[in-house]
Order: C-alpha cells, then sequence, then structure tokens
C-alpha cells in the first residue's frame, strides 16, 4: 500500500530530512519504504503543506503503527534541529514540549490514493 504523507510547513522539516531521519530508525525503514516526490496533489486540500513524501508500506504493518512511527521520526527531527540551535549554556524546552501535540489525519482521494497529514500543534 502507498501513501501520501504531507507535512505541515509549522514543523519546518525538509523531505530530505524525513527521508534521512526515517531511513537511520530501523523499524521504520523496516515497515516502508521512502520516496520523495513534489506532487502538487496535496495543496488542494491546504496551501500550507508544501511537498508530499511516498511511503511505500507492507501489508503487514497497522495503521496505529505507522502513525507512531510517523510522529517518532518527526519528534526526533525537532528534537535534533532544537539542540544545533541552542547555546550549551541556557535552558530551553524541548522541541516537543508538553502540551505539543504531533497529529497525523488521514484522508482519501477519489482515487483511492490515502493521504496522511502531519501536523503540529503548539500550547
Amino acid at each position: 500500500m502507498e501513501y501520501q504523507i504531507a507535512l505541515a510547513r509549522n514543523l519546518a522539516i525538509t523531505p530530505e530530512e524525513f527521508a534521512d531521519a526515517w531511513n537511520e530508525t530501523g523499524a521504520a525503514r523496516a515497515a516502508a519504504e521512502v520516496h520523495l516526490s513534489e506532487a502538487k496533489s496535496v495543496q488542494f486540500l491546504d496551501p500550507t503543506m508544501a511537498f508530499t513524501i511516498l511511503l511505500s508500506v507492507g501489508t503487514n504493518i497497522a495503521s496505529s503503527e505507522l502513525y507512531d512511527l510517523l510522529k517518532d521520526v518527526v519528534r526526533r527531527i525537532r528534537e535534533k534541529k532544537s539542540a544545533r540551535n541552542t547555546p550549551a549554556i541556557t535552558s530551553t524546552p524541548p522541541a516537543t514540549a508538553p502540551g505539543t501535540h504531533i497529529h497525523i489525519v488521514e484522508t482519501q482521494k477519489p482515487d483511492g490514493a490515502r493521504i496522511l497529514v502531519v501536523d503540529i500543534d503548539r500550547p
């Protein structure tokens, strides 16, 4: 099965960062294969979506497991970026601070394509 992953601009994650982080995670890499795409089809859903990433998922993975993997990858990217941008002598909240919620909404287009829209709510 193939999913289009649409990352909201407010995540500030590039397709390359996502693909690299996905491939660095053994469980994620075993569950699905990442393909970068410049599909414009997601923009009809929400103009805040910049691009999509195609995931080829094996039939033996549950949606909830896929969602957990997506959230974990996004969380790790944001934490890595936060650590890079934070001086060592200051104490700042983590990129995924308490009250921050990464959520995923699945939609299905008339042609059967499945889109998982990933974004974040900040408190």
